[in-house]
């Protein structure tokens, strides 16, 4: 045992603390009181580095801590996020994701055609009128579409059985013909079609998030796969 700070640590606990503390991405788990002052000061280097990282992706906003960035790096952060937002914008399928107040006004107009676009397709599918944002579309498209969820819930039984066939993989452990009923609290919880209940592991929730309804799934007993995506993210499931 060693004593550190008045306490009585296991060596192999130090090291483990220590070792979380130096990869710099988790601050959160870091017990600061576990470490020498030589030690401290290369874990704030580690996190400045993990946080410069993480805010240079330019994807997770809310994640950066940007209050710890110089000026230098704070330009380059901002032309990063700037360009992930654009990019996520233009995509169309995610309006509630996307930062309009960051666009330049020709921006906006790419990114509202872009949106216009998405959500027509999305509501010419039919079989989700629940996505559809009905009052963004012209007189003609409102017509296609009533068109099509008629047809689709017509059809809506038939397509089922036939598009979403489920069977299990023996050799992976992992089941196909799932798919998304609700993403919960920022993407932590992932509830499926048959009413399973999955809790995301923290470090994927950046990437839940993003997912949406409908969103065909293979099943892991520790995972879930996004095939539409093709994204996968750690989860354990609580029902």
């Amino acid at each position: 045992m060693l004593v550190l700070w008045g306490l009585m640590v296991a060596p192999m606990a130090l090291a483990n603390n220590l070792t979380t503390c130096l990869d710099g991405r988790y601050p959160a788990l870091c017990n600061y009181t576990q470490l020498t002052p030589e030690q401290l000061q290369k874990v704030r280097v580690a996190e400045h580095a993990a946080n410069l990282k993480s805010c240079l992706d330019g994807r997770y906003f809310a994640l950066c801590r940007h209050g710890d960035l110089n000026p230098e790096e704070m330009a380059r952060v901002i032309l990063a996020e700037h360009s992930a937002n654009l990019q996520a914008c233009l995509d169309g399928r995610y309006v509630a994701l996307c930062r309009h107040d960051d666009l330049t006004a020709t921006e906006i107009q790419s990114v509202r055609e872009a949106e216009h676009k998405a959500n027509l397709a999305a509501c010419l599918d039919g079989r989700y009128p629940g996505l559809c944002r009905h009052d963004e579309l012209t007189p003609e498209e409102a017509q296609r579409v009533y068109q099509a969820e008629r047809q689709a819930t017509q059809q809506a039984p038939l397509a089922t059985a036939k598009v979403r066939p489920r069977h299990r993989a023996s050799s992976t452990g992992c089941e196909t013909g799932h798919w998304i009923d609700r993403v919960m609290d920022g993407g932590k919880l992932i509830k499926l079609e048959d009413g399973s209940l999955w809790k995301v592991d923290s470090v994927d929730v950046i990437d839940s998030a993003l997912w949406l309804p409908i969103s065909d799934i293979v099943m892991c007993d520790d995972k879930l796969i996004n095939t539409d995506d093709n994204e996968a993210v750690g989860a354990t499931r609580l029902r």
